[in-house]
């Protein structure tokens, strides 16, 4: 998925080191907002720490372990979306997505998650779709929800979020062929 145009205003495009110094204002600009549910912010000080970032997501989606996307709205760059791992041997992609505060309630992220999960499905030909949210993050857990994943469980303790733990819901979607077959997980 190097290209996945959306809508006319939409699209996904694999991160690039060209997008760094753009991504880093994103996050450097609702900084407070998304160290809310994201541990990984307070790391993210400088455009070097984006580069690093982005370096990193490049080499794991050459490697085919992950792959990450910039999500782009109207010609800018609002949010990130991809699989943080694929687990190859059981066919199990991990999606994960943030969007940008200002970005939210538009319905942006669940089409970007509509996009990932045919992906996944399609082209990726993944049998499983594994998501966790935060507990008390209900904001993230509007979008499994909606897009048709089952709650599975619940992981206590999940996530260090600066100071303390914060548990999580895993959530589980098959591949359509497999919900067909009647399979509840």
């Amino acid at each position: 998925m190097l290209l996945h145009k959306i809508n006319p205003g939409l699209e996904l495009r694999h991160v690039q080191p060209s997008d760094a110094k753009a991504l880093f204002a994103v996050i450097d600009a609702h900084r407070v907002k998304l160290r809310e549910w994201l541990p990984w912010v307070d790391a993210t000080r400088k455009l070097v720490d984006t580069e690093k970032y982005i370096a990193a997501a490049v080499r794991e989606t050459a490697a085919s372990r992950a792959f990450t996307c910039g999500i782009w709205a109207n010609g800018k760059i609002v949010g990130i979306i991809g699989h943080n791992r694929i687990d190859w041997a059981n066919r199990i992609g991990f999606p994960a997505y943030w969007i940008s505060p200002d970005s939210e309630g538009q319905g942006i992220m669940t089409q970007c998650c509509r996009a990932v999960i045919e992906n996944g499905f399609g082209e990726l030909q993944l049998n499983r779709l594994l998501l966790a949210a935060a507990t008390d993050n209900v904001r993230a857990q509007k979008i499994p929800d909606k897009l048709g994943f089952l709650k599975i469980s619940t992981m206590r303790k999940a996530e260090w979020l600066y100071d303390h733990h914060v548990d999580h819901f895993i959530y589980s979607l098959l591949a359509p062929q497999l919900r067909v077959a009647g399979s509840k997980l």
